[in-house]
């Protein structure tokens, strides 16, 4: 995934330059639950400043290994906070602003009965279930945790250990279980609210001492060459405009 990123990555670049003898532009590197609401603030900002904004959409960790590996681009919002807590140390990220709140849910297929689902599931055979890999979209991660706060690492091992796929990110979850790959998954549960996706899906919600809420936020980029506008972005993202835009994609 990380070799995608960088070929998309290339092409924007190659874009940009030609771009810029026009209008500036800018890279946002966005996890990819965050896609929706971020592309409808970008249209805001092109047309307000003139510029044009690329999106880079993928796995947190993914993103985050492209931006620190070509030193291009503007901005950064990864699924889960830990992602910019644990990379300070690098440099690269700077100020950042709070947009919202994401949080996990288990989601179910809509053909399937709900009730009296929950976490135990995930160890059980009666029902088939994907779950992200940790090390790749920033679902996996926070899933391990809820593992683990439920009832720890044991229960993290055996639930991955029963599944009957491993995916790489919230979109692919989605996929498998619209395709019937799989019943059941844990996923940020503004997915769900998705068109494409409310329709195949229900959600079932995970008590808040398993699963908290995780703050998403919006890193400046140390190598941003255009700061002003990306500034403005992000204050446009905390407006009560941009918090109304991150509601209508089922963001706390």
């Amino acid at each position: 995934m990380f070799f995608k990123i960088i070929i998309s990555l290339t092409l924007l670049l190659s874009t940009s330059l030609i771009a810029n003898s026009i209008k500036p532009t800018l890279i946002f590197y966005c996890g990819i639950t965050m896609v929706k609401p971020i592309k409808e603030m970008a249209k805001i900002i092109e047309d307000k400043y003139n510029c044009t904004i690329k999106i880079s959409q993928g796995g947190s960790k993914d993103l985050y290994d492209s931006l620190r590996y070509s030193k291009v681009g503007d901005l950064f919002l990864p699924g889960s906070n830990s992602y910019r807590t644990n990379n300070l140390k690098d440099g690269y990220l700077l100020e950042a602003v709070e947009i919202g709140y994401n949080k996990a849910a288990i989601f179910v297929r809509k053909d399937k009965n709900k009730e009296n689902i929950d976490l135990e599931d995930f160890i059980k055979t009666s029902l088939s279930s994907i779950l992200c890999n940790p090390k790749s979209g920033s679902i996996g991660r926070e899933t391990k945790k809820i593992f683990e706060n439920y009832k720890g690492e044991d229960f993290f091992y055996e639930a991955y250990d029963n599944s009957v796929e491993i995916g790489t990110d919230s979109r692919n979850l989605n996929r498998a279980l619209i395709d019937k790959r799989a019943d059941i998954t844990i996923n940020w549960r503004s997915t769900a609210f998705w068109q494409e996706n409310n329709k195949y899906i229900d959600i079932i919600e995970i008590d808040e001492k398993f699963a908290k809420k995780e703050p998403l936020k919006i890193s400046l980029l140390k190598f941003s060459q255009n700061k002003e506008i990306a500034k403005s972005f992000m204050e446009f993202a905390v407006s009560k405009e941009g918090q109304k835009i991150m509601k209508k994609y089922g963001f706390l």
